[in-house]
């Protein structure tokens, strides 16, 4: 991957390009074309002549916001984009990683080099710069309302590219000017519109929300894996995940979900088949009334599954083509038309859909966290299997052993206040919009908000379905593996190597922690 070279053009980045530039170095390029370069020039050449006719250009020859009533003479635009970032200079809290930041970046000047920006092609190919060498920006989490834009931390992106404030380099955090002095870079300073071009739009919501999405499909196949691999512990039924029962529900995620399922327990020798279990149960013939050994079909949290987890796929889809719309978006403003020779004032900056395409992932992802607390339950309580309290080694009638062990029983724990977070991480931003800026910016989409609580609940989403995932491989040494599906054996042999069975009482958080980092990166899941 490291080899290769992404082309940019400001009409096709998916979500997959952002997470493998971000996240595998991904270099990026433009179109060798010769109208991709005039098309961003002749946008700049517009914007320069309108101004030398003296009317006003929002945040041009204008303030910003309420203060748009102010005009400045032309010969002032640069002192003004001056000003602009450096009193937005006030993100609080963590900062963003490196690999959000670069996602940052690369969302940024996507929407730049739609020619609608009416920034210097000098400026763009700086941008494109900073992802290939490795100069990324540090921005603060916390200060952007999603409108006007991400004006705060995206403050931070337009400062670095005149050289100021710090980023990420080579594994340090520098100063910008140390960095670009390494690698042979220039600052730019930014004359009329650059700042504004820069700061008003809503690329950190849309880079996160990329993140999030790509994380949240893991999470989505993961789950699938996790109910297959239940059923297995459980003896459960394969009836709920046959096609037919998903083709007369109608929706494409519960269909994907069973199928998932589905190719995972069919060579599974632990899962019963429908008719050979009513067989095994037979007919009642003369007597009123059995109490059968077995049940006819499982509780909801394993027969519901891919209706479930069905919606989590279903949102994943309509929310996949919303992100990708708003990355190969142009959404500053003003923007600058060169070709109907028009200047546009709107919100393009307004990250609604951003905001509510997290809001429902969000919603979605606790509904199947929540599911997955249900099944480490059946798993670790062993009221509802054939197997141990807590999933303890089985130990004979008189061991010392007894009564000293408690194995899962404060991961169980652990998994319910993970899912409990998750939930709460769930309630709609996007509804908690408030005024502010003297009432300009009266109604805001607080886009970033939202899509920062889905990278929290992702991850929080990670750390509990990798106690369920140490659950079901402790309930398979006790069962033994060899009746298991082919797949999830082979996730059994993978995840054994780094964590063992655990047959004395033992601190688990390392153990999660490494599981987690391995649902994170591993390619075994699909779907």
């Amino acid at each position: 991957m490291e080899n290769k070279v992404l082309i940019v053009d400001g009409d096709n980045l998916s979500i997959e390009d952002v997470f493998n530039v971000s996240y595998r170095n991904l270099k990026v390029e433009f179109p060798k074309r010769k109208a991709f370069k005039e098309n961003i020039i002749k946008s700049r050449k517009f914007l320069e002549v309108y101004l030398e006719k003296g009317y006003p250009i929002y945040g041009v020859t204008t303030g910003f916001g309420d203060s748009c009533d102010s005009q400045i003479n032309p010969q002032k635009t640069d002192l003004l984009q001056r000003s602009l970032v450096k009193y937005h200079g006030i993100g609080l809290g963590p900062n963003f990683s490196e690999a959000e930041g670069k996602a940052i970046v690369l969302i940024r000047l996507n929407s730049h080099i739609k020619g609608f920006s009416a920034i210097r092609m000098k400026l763009v190919v700086l941008m494109r710069d900073l992802i290939n060498r490795g100069i990324i920006p540090v921005i603060p989490k916390l200060g952007s309302v999603g409108a006007s834009g991400d004006l705060t931390p995206l403050s931070y992106l337009a400062a670095v590219l005149t050289g100021e404030r710090k980023v990420y380099y080579q594994g340090k955090i520098m100063k910008t000017k140390t960095a670009f002095k390494k690698e042979n870079l220039k600052p730019i300073p930014l004359k009329a519109k650059e700042g504004l071009a820069v700061m008003n739009g809503t690329s950190v919501m849309t880079a996160l929300a990329s993140l999030a999405w790509f994380s949240t499909y893991r999470l989505a196949c993961v789950s699938d894996f996790l109910t297959a691999a239940t059923v297995e512990v459980l003896n459960g039924n394969d009836s709920p995940f046959r096609s037919k029962i998903s083709e007369l529900k109608n929706h494409a995620g519960q269909k994907g979900s069973a199928q998932h399922i589905y190719n995972i327990l069919k060579n599974s020798r632990r899962v019963n088949k429908y008719e050979q279990l009513i067989d095994s149960i037979g007919i009642i013939g003369n007597d009123d009334y059995i109490k059968q050994d077995v049940k006819i079909q499982d509780r909801y949290s394993i027969r519901c599954a891919p209706q479930i987890n069905g919606v989590l796929r279903d949102t994943l889809n309509f929310t996949k083509t919303w992100i990708e719309n708003e990355i190969n978006s142009a959404n500053d403003n003003p923007l600058i038309d060169y070709q109907e020779k028009m200047i546009y004032n709107g919100g393009n900056f307004y990250g609604g859909h951003i905001a509510a395409a997290c809001d429902f992932l969000r919603v979605s992802l606790a509904n199947s966290a929540d599911l997955s607390d249900k099944q480490a339950a059946l798993i670790i309580d062993g009221k509802f299997n054939n197997l141990t309290e807590n999933l303890i080694p089985f130990f004979e009638e008189g061991s010392p052993e007894q009564g000293l062990h408690f194995g899962f029983k404060a991961a169980q724990i652990t998994i319910s206040a993970l899912s409990s977070e998750i939930q709460v991480l769930s309630s709609p931003v996007s509804i908690h919009s408030r005024p502010t800026e003297a009432l300009n910016q009266d109604k805001v989409s607080l886009g970033t908000i939202s899509s920062r609580r889905l990278l929290e609940a992702a991850d929080l989403t990670f750390y509990q379905f990798s106690i369920h995932l140490m659950a079901i491989l402790q309930a398979m040494d006790l069962i033994g593996p060899g009746d298991f599906s082919p797949f999830t054996k082979r996730i059994y042999s993978e995840v054994r190597t780094f964590s063992s069975f655990v047959d004395n009482d033992r601190p688990l958080d390392g153990d999660a922690k490494r599981v987690s980092d391995f649902l994170k990166q591993t390619e075994i899941f699909s779907g």
